[in-house]
This record gives structure tokens, sequence and C-alpha cells, in this order.
């Protein structure tokens, strides 16, 4: 295995345009199904006897393994959601179930030789106990993101995960949020100034700002003509950031990489845009971005005609 997320996998109620369906959702899933593009990869995670089984085929179709997915007695955890005419979700409920109680000793032992984990959402105390397992079990690069839930209770916490961790992914809002600032050019400042190693920091459609040691570089973002559903997106940015940066070891071309996933990502509901995709090399990707690139930019104004 080289990489594995560790995190929620969700039974998910979705509502569009009137009609309703069940599907399989959890940033765990959109950052294994993302890292699993370039990569070998695999999930650790609880889910209740209501986890569907048909939802183990789609992850091991899509090329995830699933031998660490626990299934326990109780409810899987659950989120409602409601998309609007514009494709914005809206969570109108949320069960955390079983999902609540994974822990370190789910990880498969043999998980434990994973080049790299990706700890996902979660209570910033139990991110900590991962993260600790991982540093005394094995060798791997973590990475770790969060989101704005868990900012009252643990934003303590979380600021000192930064430091823990070899690459740490939030978003703009999130930024400013977490650091107490009212604008992201603060909030980098902010974010500097505090012990990292590698912190991302995605803006959207705009692309992602990497702070690195200290130093800022700017990443930025792929034509997308049409944005169908962000679910998902900024852990399947996290998921193909890492896988990226195994191979390359620079994160601002593992930013660009990750860019191109998430706008992938954002072009069709839940991750069905992910799940077909699989390439033997990042260049292999990247001439099928180029390639979907010129398709997209005949329905773009050139940068040129803003300039003229």
């Amino acid at each position: 295995m080289d990489i594995v997320a560790i995190g929620h996998a969700s039974v998910d109620l979705v509502r569009i345009s009137g009609k309703e369906k069940n599907q399989l959702g959890g940033a765990a899933v959109y950052s294994a199904l993302a890292a699993k593009i370039f990569s070998r990869a695999g999930v650790v995670t609880r889910v209740g006897t209501d986890f569907p089984g048909e939802f183990y085929s789609l992850l091991r179709k899509a090329g995830v393994d699933t031998s660490g997915i626990k299934q326990v007695q109780g409810k899987s955890t659950s989120f409602e959601i409601e998309y609007d005419d514009n494709g914005q979700a809206h969570y109108k409920s949320y069960n955390l179930g079983v999902g609540i109680h994974i822990r370190p000793k789910d990880i498969p032992r043999s998980y434990l030789t994973a080049k790299a984990f990706h700890i996902a959402p979660m209570a910033a105390s139990k991110q900590h106990s991962f993260v600790s397992y991982l540093r005394e079990h094995t060798y791997s690069l973590i990475s770790l993101n969060t989101h704005v839930a868990y900012f009252q209770r643990y934003k303590k916490e979380l600021l000192d995960l930064i430091g823990e961790v070899d690459i740490f992914t939030i978003n703009d809002d999130e930024a400013m949020r977490l650091t107490g600032t009212r604008s992201l050019e603060h909030a980098i400042n902010a974010l500097k100034k505090l012990k990292h190693s590698i912190i991302v920091v995605t803006m959207g459609v705009y692309g992602s700002i990497i702070l690195e040691h200290g130093e800022v570089s700017f990443s930025p973002s792929v034509i997308q003509r049409r944005i169908v559903d962000l679910t998902g997106c900024g852990d399947a940015f996290a998921g193909s950031f890492l896988a990226s940066y195994l191979k390359t070891e620079n994160a601002v071309k593992a930013a660009n990489i990750a860019n191109s996933v998430a706008a992938i990502n954002a072009s069709d509901w839940n991750f069905r845009a992910l799940a077909r995709l699989s390439f033997p090399s990042l260049e292999a990707f990247q001439e099928f971005v180029v390639a979907r690139q010129r398709r997209l930019s005949k329905n773009q104004r050139s940068l040129e005609h803003f300039l003229g």
C-alpha cells in the first residue's frame, strides 16, 4: 500500500431536484479515491451494519483497498444533503455513528508499511492519537486536514497539530477562522509563524497557496467550464496532493496536480469523475489534463482578451 486514508465513510441521503438517493460519501473515501489515481490506496474507517454491500464493491472496482473498513454493530456515519439549483450542497443533518469510535488499532498491520497516511477531519484529540501512533509504528509521511466544525472546541490542539504533521491542508475561509484573522493575507502571515513543514491553503477555483518552511508559493487552478458538485473537493485535493508529493517531492508540482484533480471532481456528482480515473504516471495525467483544457478552453475567453 502506498497511501492510506483514515477517517469517515458515510451513507448519505442526497436530495437533488426533488429526488432522493443514498450514496457513498465521507472525507476518507474522497481522499482515498483521489490518491488511487496515482498510487495504491486503502481506507481505514468504521461502518455500521447498515453499510450497503455494494459500497464495498464500488470502492474495490475504483481501485481502493477495503480491508481497512471495519464493520461493527450500530449505525454508520450519515449525512443528509440537499442541493440547490446552483449545485451547492446544504447539510441538513449529520450523525457520526460508529465512525466516532475509529481508533489507531483499526489500522491493519499490512497497512503499516504504507509510504504515507492521510488523516481526514475528525476531533483533533482523535487525530492526535493517530499521529502519535503512526510516528511510533511507521516511518511514513503524515498528511492531515480538518473542518471548521472542530474549531470552536479544538482550536489550540489544531494549531499544535500543524507542527506535528508533514502536510496540513485547509481552505481559505478555514485559514482565516483558525487564525482569527479577517483577510487571507493576514491568515497566511499568521500561519507562517507557526511551526510547520508544508501548509497548503486551497482557494477553490482560484488555486492554492503553499507554505513550505516559511516560503510562500502560488499554484493557479485550471479552467472549469461547469461546476456540478463541490462536495469532497477539499478531501480530493488532500489525497491527490499527498500522492503527487510522494512521486515528486515538490510541493508546488503536487499542488498543480491536486488543483486539477479537485476541479475534475467538481465536474460531476458525488465522486463519479474520480472513480473512473487511473494513470500510470503523473506525466500521463498531465497529458490528459492538457487535452481536457484544450476542449474546455474553446468555451472560455482567452487571457489575451482581458489583457488586450
